[in-house]
Order: C-alpha cells, then sequence, then structure tokens
C-alpha cells in the first residue's frame, strides 16, 4: 500500500493509494512498490512514468483513464492531469476521438531527439570550458556518477544505470550556467530515458560503453578540448541513435521479453 498525503485546507488527509495498473493493461506486476509523501497527482504520474519508461505500458498501448484510475483507487481528474503532463514530455500522444496512447518513435524523431541532445551538451561543454565553470566538486561529482554506473553495470541493473547516465548528462548541462539549456534538455529527458531503457533490453546485456563514453567525455573536458567533445557528442549520439531505431523496428514483444 502507498500513503499518498495531500495537504488541503491546511488539513491533511491520509489517502490509501493501491498500485493495481497492471490487470487491464496485459501485465500481471505492479507498476510501482514505493511510498512517495507528494501530491496525489505527482503519484499518479511517476507509476505511469515508470511503467512506460520500463516497457510495462508498451508503444501503441492504449490507456484508458477510466480503467487506470478505477485501479488506483483514485478519481478520473489525477489521472486526467497526468496525462496532460506526460503528453508535454513526449510519452503519451492523445488523437481526438479515439483517446491517450504509448508513444512510439519513428526513425526521423529518434534522430532528431539524439541530435537535439547532441548539440545542447555541446553547448554546455563549451560554455563550462569557456568560462572555467568546473570547480574541483564538479569533478567529484562526475566520478562518483560513473563510479555508480559501473557498480549498476555490474549487478546488471537496467533502471539504476538508465537513471544514472542521464543524471551523467544533465549535471553537465547544469554547470553550463544556462537556464534556458536546461530546460530545453530536460524537455528531452524522458523520452532519452524510454529509448535507453528499450535499448538496453534489446541488446540482452547492459553496455559497457556507457562507461567509456562517459570517461571520454570527462576526459576532453578536462583537456579544455572543444573539437574533440564537439566529435564524441556527435559520433556517440549517432551510434545511440542508430541501436534505439533497430530496436523500434522491432515488435513491442522483442523490446521487453
Amino acid at each position: 500500500m502507498t500513503i499518498v498525503y495531500i495537504v488541503y485546507n491546511e488539513y491533511r488527509y491520509t489517502i490509501s493509494l493501491w498500485h493495481k495498473l497492471m490487470k487491464s493493461q496485459n501485465t500481471s506486476q505492479p507498476l510501482l512498490g514505493r511510498a512517495i509523501p507528494r501530491t496525489l497527482r505527482t503519484e499518479v504520474v511517476e507509476i505511469l512514468r515508470d511503467a512506460i519508461v520500463t516497457g510495462q505500458l508498451k508503444p501503441g498501448q492504449r490507456l484508458k483513464e477510466g480503467e487506470l484510475a478505477e485501479q488506483m483507487h483514485v478519481s478520473r481528474s489525477p489521472v486526467r492531469e497526468a496525462f496532460r503532463q506526460l503528453e508535454q514530455e513526449g510519452l503519451i500522444v492523445s488523437v481526438p476521438n479515439q483517446g491517450s496512447y504509448v508513444k512510439s518513435f519513428d526513425a526521423r524523431e529518434i534522430e532528431e531527439i539524439f541530435t537535439l541532445r547532441a548539440a545542447l551538451e555541446n553547448l554546455a561543454c563549451e560554455l563550462i570550458i569557456e568560462n572555467n565553470l568546473f570547480q574541483p566538486s564538479d569533478w567529484k561529482q562526475l566520478e562518483l556518477l560513473i563510479e555508480r554506473q559501473r557498480e549498476a553495470i555490474a549487478a546488471r541493473d537496467v533502471d539504476r544505470l538508465g537513471k544514472l547516465d542521464m543524471d551523467f548528462h544533465e549535471y553537465i548541462c547544469q554547470c553550463s550556467g544556462s537556464r534556458r539549456l536546461v530546460q530545453m534538455w530536460r524537455s528531452l529527458r524522458a523520452q532519452i530515458l524510454v529509448l535507453f531503457y528499450q535499448r538496453f533490453k534489446a541488446l540482452k546485456q547492459v553496455p559497457e560503453t556507457v562507461d567509456t563514453d562517459h570517461m571520454a567525455i570527462m576526459k576532453a573536458l578536462k583537456e579544455g578540448n572543444v573539437e574533440k567533445i564537439t566529435r564524441l557528442n556527435k559520433e556517440i549520439n549517432a551510434r545511440v541513435a542508430r541501436e534505439c531505431i533497430e530496436v523500434f523496428s522491432a515488435s513491442p514483444d522483442e523490446y521487453y521479453t
């Protein structure tokens, strides 16, 4: 049971929230099993986002608002609000007079996502180098993230590795000092995480290229070599995009088996 506390008119009400999303979504596993003391809407968003990222809700699958609300013992309102937020994140598409579906990406969209990511991260690295923005604590943070990624690789923990991978790239963007750059990068985060998770699952292994890629990027940053970073980001993102396109050329059942 997940307990969600909602503050309303300075009083706290306790709402029991059961995570039973999977029955009508053709799966037998619960979507999420943790307690988060946040708003009900936030909790519903987290549940659905995690289910989409991990493939429990598959690309192209229809999302039925009423059934999801009933299974979570909530009204339709927070589910509807969650749909809107996830649509903004690029994880759900709404078709007039038909309903809402889990987003499925085509080759052009995948190439566009990773081209944009490469451009944003190149700009972030350029700003960091030109303005000498990295402090000793920043290098330590990147090293810590890489060490945690290695632990996730050794444990074959795809969930943790995917999120740590995102954390590494987001941290670099945050250090650029550009809020707009970070906002633009974050608008891609959820979509990239979906693609990465599906890529890892399709490869049937946790790729160690995550470690080597990040080590190369950090080395180029320390050298202050903008040209090298630009080349690395272009090569890395092009390779990942190709792998993701190959995954999406398969059927949804092949992604997650």
